[in-house]
């Protein structure tokens, strides 16, 4: 079982991941330019509204940095979408109009695949949003996905950290199999004395003749 255990550690070992970030910035306007908007409240608020309804109204866990990547929580497979946040677990701070979308899963299609489905739901959503508000099309906030950031890329895990996986398992087995030879070693020695006990028994305590019980 322990061998079972240390042959799907070394083959699941490896894991994808892609950070992928959407910008929002006033109508029209470029990321790279100054004044784009990014930074304003408005767009930042609009942002966080998207974020928000991709995620259902459900909170975004925060870290104690927030350059963490989400495999460093120990996720081997999910997704976690949010406004992008420069502060740390305790305080939060929304500088830019940014959504940042973590990724990590053990195959690259289906890192891919999750990337685009949501790409196109953030894309749907901020349309929709502005559309409903009657906002002219030469008045919407526009969103643009960073192509840099696109990128898929694999997680594997160091030597170092196999060495001691190695290691935590050749340990777990000889606990293990300790353990189990004193078992075997109780299990095999009850029956014999339970067997010498009651043969002791018989010929200690010979039954009284006749004779024995004249008086």
């Amino acid at each position: 079982m322990v061998a079972a255990i240390g042959v799907t550690f070394y083959r699941g070992g490896g894991s994808f991941y892609t950070k992928t970030t959407i910008t929002f910035t006033l109508p029209t306007r470029s990321t790279l330019i100054p004044g784009s908007g990014t930074d304003d409240s408005s767009v930042i608020a609009f942002a966080s509204a998207v974020a928000t309804e991709i995620n259902r109204g459900k909170p975004v866990p925060t870290y104690s940095s927030a350059d963490a990547p989400y495999y460093g929580a120990g996720v081997r497979q999910g997704v976690m979408v949010s406004l992008r946040n420069a502060g740390n677990q305790w305080m939060a701070s929304f500088p830019t109009a940014t959504i940042d979308i973590q990724i990590v899963g053990a195959t690259r299609d289906w890192v891919a695949g999750m990337q685009q489905s949501i790409l196109d739901n953030i894309l749907g959503v901020a349309r929709a949003q502005q559309s409903a508000s009657l906002t002219a099309p030469s008045d919407r906030i526009t969103a643009s996905v960073e192509p840099l950031t696109t990128q898929i890329i694999e997680i594997s895990s160091s030597r170092s950290t196999q060495l001691l996986a190695a290691a935590a398992l050749a340990l777990a087995g000889l606990i293990a199999g300790g353990w189990a030879a004193i078992a075997v070693d109780r299990a095999v020695r009850r029956p014999r004395i339970g067997h010498r006990g009651r043969r002791g028994s018989t010929t200690s305590d010979p039954a009284p003749r006749m004779g024995d019980l004249r008086t």
